[in-house]
């Protein structure tokens, strides 16, 4: 071990990778390769299964498979000799990527590293295309892994994205018809209802119509009926003594109630950390048609209809459709997590390491339930002919209800701060020292129970 030997380390002995190399070079000291890719390649090619590192900066992202034994902090302006209490080989890798991953190679298979700094980049605040990203130093997937004077070092992690915005209400009503005119039939039929089946038409539970208009009679107008979902008696008088009134309004949808906000841990896997986002909101109601206008008396005579057979007055509108319920927020996005080491059934060994992280992302923020649809305009009441000045023109339905906003989303779960995360049996820590970073906050939500919870923060965590 360089560490421990004060003789130069012979060519032969493994492969040499400097910062400064090429990686078409043999890999000697003299001529050594450029990054630790290419050296773990040819090491494993030539079972030599020992890379030499100088004491620099590598920027790539590194798999380990099987056996292998990385030597850093040497340097390579002075013989390659062991400087690692003063500098180490540091390894990096671009912001939302894991610098080191160690995978297994059989029961038998050890991974051993010395004087290595595998430093995570922190998350850039301003950058949305890692929104909600972790920073995580090392991942050891099934392997027997040695560590010595390491620095394995988690940067501050993404906060999580807000729930997405809906660009669109949702769908409205459709505008009622028109009642049919005067002195045309014995009974003058209003026109049909309008409906509104929310884009599902198999399921009837969100339709909204609008109540039918009033029958025009010869001796009466018969009243508007009224908007489904029947919330109210909405459906206007039809003429008797009086004259005719109009469908009112149906009511609005209800708004759904909100998102839970996320509590669960979160899931954990060679890929690295995902965590829980907020419950989306509940869907807002469909609101009730508008009621039917009422139908108008007629009757023959001097200034009625002209024709005794043909003399039901006028008919009402029927009334808008109910416009649909919003569907819900979405939920927040959970707080990306810093992790110095993933440990996913791996046996670990440290010898004088330091396992550091930074800040775990916030939860990201509930999102706005979309705007319920608008009802439809009540249609128009039918007309009388204008000979028949005594008559009266029918009444319009109602507008349709607007639907009800969907309810916001819940708050997303802020992001953890863990120096080693781990599933499996439970790692021994025993020569390592842990320095933490604080947690992210829980995303806000509609309420106390649509906030997302807070990160943990701990040494060491189960998933």
């Amino acid at each position: 071990m360089p560490s421990e030997s004060k003789a130069v380390v012979d060519d032969g002995c493994g492969v040499f990778v400097s910062s400064s190399g090429a990686d078409e070079n043999v890999a000697t000291k003299e001529a050594p390769l450029k990054t630790l890719r290419a050296a773990l390649a040819q090491a494993e090619a030539t079972r030599t299964r020992r890379v030499y590192a100088c004491a620099e900066t590598f920027n790539e992202a590194v798999e380990v498979a099987g056996s292998v034994t990385i030597y850093g902090g040497l340097d390579c302006a002075g013989g390659w000799g062991w400087v690692g209490e003063q500098r180490k080989t540091v390894l990096t890798a671009s912001a939302g990527e894991i610098p080191l991953m160690m995978r297994g190679g059989g029961a038998e298979a050890t991974v051993r590293v010395e004087d290595v700094h595998v430093q995570a980049r922190g998350i850039d605040a301003d950058d949305a295309a890692l929104a909600g990203a972790s920073s995580i130093a090392v991942v050891a997937d099934e392997v027997n892994v040695e560590l010595a004077r390491c620095v394995l070092e988690a940067g501050d992690a993404a906060a999580g994205p807000e729930g997405a915005a809906y660009e669109t209400s949702a769908m409205g009503g459709a505008e009622g018809n028109s009642g049919n005119v005067a002195c045309s039939e014995a009974l003058v039929v209003p026109g049909g209802e309008v409906k509104n089946d929310c884009g599902t038409p198999e399921d009837a539970s969100d339709d909204s119509s609008g109540g039918l208009g009033g029958i025009g009679a010869a001796g009466t107008g018969g009243p508007g009926a009224p908007g489904t979902p029947e919330n109210e008696v909405n459906g206007g008088k039809g003429e008797g003594a009086a004259l005719c009134s109009e469908g009112t309004a149906g009511t609005p949808g209800a708004a759904g109630m909100p998102g839970a906000g996320a509590s669960g841990l979160g899931e954990l896997s060679a890929s690295g950390y995902v965590g829980a986002a907020g419950g989306d909101g509940v869907k807002g109601t469909t609101a009730q048609g508008g009621g039917g206008g009422g139908g108008a008396k007629g009757g023959a005579g001097a200034d009625k209809c002209t024709d005794a057979a043909l003399a039901g007055g006028a008919s009402g509108g029927s009334g808008g459709a109910g416009g649909c319920g919003g569907a819900g927020g979405r939920g927040g996005g959970a707080g990306g997590a810093s992790i110095a080491l993933v440990s996913l059934n791996a046996v670990l060994s440290f010898e004088e390491v330091t396992l550091k992280t930074g800040r775990g992302g916030a939860g990201g923020k509930g999102g706005a339930g979309q705007e319920g649809g608008a009802g439809g305009a009540g249609g128009p009441g039918g007309t009388k002919p204008e000979e028949a000045t005594v008559l009266h023109d029918a009444c319009a339905g109602g507008p349709g209800g607007k639907g009800g906003v969907g309810g916001p989303g819940g708050g997303g779960r802020g992001g953890h701060t863990l120096g080693i995360a781990y599933k499996g049996a439970a790692p021994a820590v025993e020569g390592a020292t842990v320095e933490l970073g604080e947690v992210g906050a829980g995303g806000p939500g509609a309420n106390a129970e649509g906030e997302g919870a807070a990160g943990v923060k701990a040494e060491v965590q189960a998933f």
